[in-house]
């Protein structure tokens, strides 16, 4: 009889140390968010950190993933299998990968930043890491245009004078200029190959662009980006108003007519001389 109950007493134990872990696995943080240490970024450059989402629970949940908390000014976007994603959906007892791109905007003001990456499951709990980023300074390339504006006409060219530096501290190869258009709009650039710029170094780009004779009159927008094969720079934007010949005409008519009115008023008022 004792030796039964000693055997009941153990079988009790084990049940409740079960208990006990069972309830452990289930009460622990259900999602775990994991990623590399770092990553080094250079300007005008695009690098994908892989994060990688662990759901412990035994049900399927969504998070929400964004990044912040940096001092350098980045263009952020979180991916998954190749499209852009806000939230990822991860499977019980399983992971997800999503991945963080990143690319840096204007000039950095710190060689080491960090960011923060905060996964928000869809039940509200929270997990984060940081993510450190070492910037590269041996590529880096600006480009600037004196122009606030540009006027042209429908079926014209224009050419447009752009300044490009190299403010890294290694030399570029091959600068170039890389035009985003309106539809149909064409431009040629004064070098196919582009102009080796040492550090420091600024040069000249000149762009012709041509506006089909088919354009509408209106006000539109001319991106530039220069880019070399080692780096890109920012984009500018650039205003553009474009005008038509028949518009020109209209107001040559016109002209002509006030000025056709103003001497036949002034003949029926004075009379002939």
């Amino acid at each position: 009889m004792k030796r039964f109950k000693k055997i009941l007493l153990v079988l009790n134990m084990t049940v409740i140390l079960l208990a006990t872990s069972m309830s452990f696995v289930f009460a622990a943080e259900p999602g775990n968010t994991t990623l590399s240490s770092g990553c080094t970024l250079s300007p005008g450059k695009t690098t994908s950190v892989p994060l990688f989402i662990q759901n412990n629970d035994s049900g399927t949940h969504s998070y929400n993933v964004t990044a912040g908390g940096m001092t350098n000014n980045y263009e952020l976007y979180f991916a998954s299998g190749g499209a852009p994603a806000k939230a990822i959906e991860v499977q019980p007892g399983t992971n997800a990968e999503i991945d963080l791109n990143i690319s840096m905007k204007g000039t950095p003001s710190a060689d080491t930043d960090q960011l923060t990456v905060t996964t928000i499951r869809d039940d509200g709990k929270e997990s984060s890491v940081n993510l450190t980023v070492a910037v590269n300074k041996d590529y880096a390339l600006s480009i600037s245009n004196m122009l606030n504006k540009i006027d042209t006409l429908s079926g014209k060219s224009t050419e447009v004078t752009f300044s490009v530096t190299n403010n890294g501290t290694k030399e570029l190869s091959s600068v170039k200029l890389e035009p985003e258009l309106p539809y149909k709009w064409i431009a040629g650039q004064s070098s196919d190959t582009g102009i080796n710029l040492k550090p420091g170094e600024t040069g000249t780009l000149k762009m012709n662009i041509d506006v089909p004779s088919s354009q509408t009159a209106g006000n539109f927008t001319a991106k530039f980006a220069a880019t070399s094969n080692e780096t890109k720079s920012d984009q500018i934007s650039i205003p553009v108003t474009v005008k038509t010949s028949s518009n020109i005409a209209y107001w040559m008519i016109g002209a002509l007519l006030v000025i056709a009115v103003f001497t036949a008023v002034q003949f029926k008022r004075h009379g002939r001389r």
